[in-house]
């Protein structure tokens, strides 16, 4: 089963994200609101996929994409940003704009991880 790290700050999104990918049938590690509480993740378990939002309180996750790049892992933004907005390094990423549906949030997830 693949494992989905959340990063989300706001409760109740992170809550309801994480009930979408258990509900498709993924295990989901965490959610996390901090970059710092994320590193600590990180450096403890491997996941599959990560879904980020890009502003977790007053800091971004951008120091989390770079280190999600080095270790390999996929991501994908989950965000209202555009991604016009996002440093150049990640323009090109993938983006699920919010609010979303969970049948897109899902496939998004399942195109990364290549599940029918």
């Amino acid at each position: 089963m693949a494992r989905i790290l959340v990063v989300e700050d706001e409760n109740y999104q992170a809550m309801e994200m994480s009930w979408m990918i258990q509900d498709a049938g993924y295990s989901v590690v965490g959610p996390e609101a901090s970059v710092e509480a994320t590193r600590q993740v990180l450096a403890q378990q491997r996941v599959d996929l990560a879904l980020l939002d890009v502003m977790l309180g007053d800091e971004t996750v951008f120091p989390i994409s770079r280190l999600l790049d080095s270790l390999c892992t996929p991501f994908i933004f989950v965000t209202v940003c555009s991604p016009a907005a996002l440093p150049a390094e990640f323009q090109a990423r993938p983006l699920l704009a919010k609010p979303y549906r969970p049948a897109d949030l899902v496939s998004s997830i399942q195109a990364i991880l290549k599940n029918p």
